[in-house]
């Protein structure tokens, strides 16, 4: 009798444990792209506060971009590319002009990096008139989860932005969330591996409810 019951005891303590490796890599399916806002975006050509040559001919772009991982695994950043493109005399057309390179990096859980620098531009703007000018900022490139699986994401967001024609700076103050554009495959391995695990997963829990 205490044989039986130590046996039942120890195929209990497996189960549990694969199911609890199950639940987790399950959990490593639903990964989220990290969250990217705009902090900062100045344009000294439009600053009309500063004077000389020197401020005309400034054709470099400033930015703060903030990467906030909400996941509770680390990721790991390919190189991405960020392009930064305006409208001209407000037409719905956008025309680039620069691409800055992010190198490959890695992010903790939980965690937020800012990345902080300048872009110079390909010539100079059409200035618009009237105020503002509406900017264009994209984000495309690729992560890697660090969890069991390894999943990757495409990440391709992007934003407008007012700046102010007068100072240069981005007429909203507090950040702006960069969001999905174009069709990223963001579900195909989800959706392929969900449902046999989830099956298997009901099958490990009736299985259990026999120990009870």
């Amino acid at each position: 009798m205490a044989h039986q019951c130590l046996e039942s005891l120890k195929i209990m303590i497996y189960i549990t444990g694969f199911s609890v490796l199950l639940i987790v890599f399950i959990q490593s399916l639903h990964r989220k792209v990290p969250i990217v806002t705009l902090e900062q975006l100045y344009i000294p050509t439009l600053n009309k506060t500063t004077t000389g040559a020197a401020a005309i001919k400034n054709n470099t772009i400033y930015f703060d971009l903030k990467l906030y991982n909400k996941n509770p695994v680390g990721i790991y950043y390919r190189p991405m590319n960020i392009t930064f493109s305006y409208f001209p005399n407000k037409t719905t057309s956008s025309v680039p002009l620069c691409v800055y390179t992010l190198p490959g990096f890695h992010q903790a859980h939980h965690k937020e990096i800012h990345v902080r620098d300048k872009v110079v531009t390909g010539g100079i703007m059409v200035l618009p008139g009237g105020g503002r000018v509406v900017m264009r900022v994209d984000l495309v490139g690729r992560v890697k989860f660090k969890s069991i699986a390894q999943w990757k994401r495409t990440v391709i967001v992007g934003v407008d932005v007012e700046v102010d024609e007068y100072t240069g700076q981005k007429v909203m103050k507090r950040g702006i969330h960069l969001v999905r554009s174009g069709a990223a495959p963001v579900a195909t391995v989800v959706l392929g591996i969900c449902p046999p695990v989830a099956m298997l997963l009901i099958f490990v829990s009736l299985f259990n409810l026999r120990f009870l």
